[in-house]
Order: structure tokens, then C-alpha cells, then sequence
């Protein structure tokens, strides 16, 4: 049960995570960042890792919230992809490049609940979003779309990969966008490309 403390809690403790990172973050630096005791976030959460999991499910929640109303308020399926793109890069902005890396590498229950996300209702987004465009006519008419959006969410996680593109060398925002541009124009149809034109996210 989630109490309007515990709430508290996970967001707080969800802000600092995407601002420090995780495995840099004491219990004792959630505790002064809540203003209460270690003794009372014990009585919300189990340990560290419970702390981790809860925050992100939370976090997680909100993004799909958010995501939703992208996917419902869209003009066409270019339209809202170019949405979705500019939400997460705003989230990565909010995110230090190791927070993802602490997760993968040390809270594997966490770790599982951030990949279903992905490969689950990120996947359906996706597949959504190209079955839509192919009927819209914006995206091609011989698309495979389950290839395409698999295509898609593995190219995303390319994008992380820090031998590909180290963080000391690339800004992974530039990289997202130039990502998206190369997915689009790899799927619209000339119509699409018209439309894809008159948007300005890829130029600056």
C-alpha cells in the first residue's frame, strides 16, 4: 500500500537516483534528503534494493501516464513519435549517465521490472505507432511492422552502449535525436516525408 509518506519517499528518492546515480546514494543520503530517519524509510521499504524497485515501478507508472496521453493526442504517427522522442529526451536530460549502468549491474529485480517496460509496453507502442502510420499512409505500406519496432527498441539500447558511444565523447541526447531521424526516414512514405519535413526537431 502506498501511503501519501511512502509516495513521498519513492519520488524523492526516484529525483536523486536519476540526479546521483545509485550505487553513489547512501540510505543515510535519502534520509536527510527526506528530513527523517533511517528508522521510518525502514518502516516503508525493506532495504536499498526494495527502495530502488518501488521508486522506479513509480517512476515508471508516470511515464506511462505520460506516454498515453502522447499516444491519444496525436495528430498522425510521425506527429507522435516526435512527441514521445521530445518527452525522453527531456528525461534524459534529467538523468546522470550512470543510473541505468547501477541498476543493470546491481539490482537485478529492478533491472526486470525497467526491461518488461521496454520490451512490453514500449514494444506495443512501437508497433502501435507503425501499424497506425502504415494505415495513415505516412509510413510505408510494405513495412513489417513487428520487425520494425523490434528494430527499433534493440537500436535504442545500442544507443547506451558506452563502447559505441562513451559518455566522455558523445552527448546521448545529440545521439537519440539523430536516431530518430534516421528510424523515420528509414519508414515514411513520400506523404510521410512531407509531413516529417515540417518539423524541427532534428535541427538544431
Amino acid at each position: 500500500m502506498r501511503t501519501e509518506q511512502k509516495i513521498k519517499l519513492l519520488h524523492t528518492a526516484a529525483e536523486l537516483f536519476k540526479k546521483h546515480g545509485v550505487k553513489a546514494l547512501s540510505m543515510d543520503d535519502v534520509a536527510r534528503a527526506m528530513g527523517m530517519s533511517k528508522k521510518t524509510i525502514y518502516a516503508l521499504v525493506y532495504d536499498k534494493a526494495d527502495l530502488v524497485k518501488q521508486s522506479l515501478e513509480l517512476y515508471l507508472e508516470a511515464e506511462r501516464v505520460q506516454m498515453e496521453s502522447i499516444l491519444g493526442s496525436s495528430e498522425n504517427s510521425i506527429d507522435e513519435l516526435i512527441k514521445l522522442a521530445d518527452y525522453f529526451s527531456n528525461q534524459v536530460l534529467d538523468f546522470t549517465s550512470s543510473a541505468l549502468v547501477d541498476i543493470h549491474k546491481h539490482y537485478p529485480d529492478a533491472w526486470d521490472i525497467y526491461s518488461d517496460h521496454r520490451y512490453n509496453f514500449m514494444l506495443k507502442s512501437i508497433l502501435r505507432n507503425i501499424e497506425n502510420g502504415v494505415k495513415q499512409g505516412v509510413y510505408r505500406a510494405n513495412l513489417n511492422s513487428e520487425i520494425i519496432s523490434k528494430i527499433y527498441i534493440a537500436g535504442v539500447d545500442i544507443l547506451g552502449n558506452q563502447r559505441l558511444f562513451p559518455a566522455k565523447e558523445y552527448v546521448f541526447l545529440h545521439i537519440y535525436k539523430e536516431y530518430i531521424n534516421y528510424h523515420l526516414r528509414g519508414i515514411v512514405s513520400e506523404k510521410g516525408l512531407r509531413l516529417l519535413e515540417q518539423h524541427n526537431i532534428f535541427k538544431n
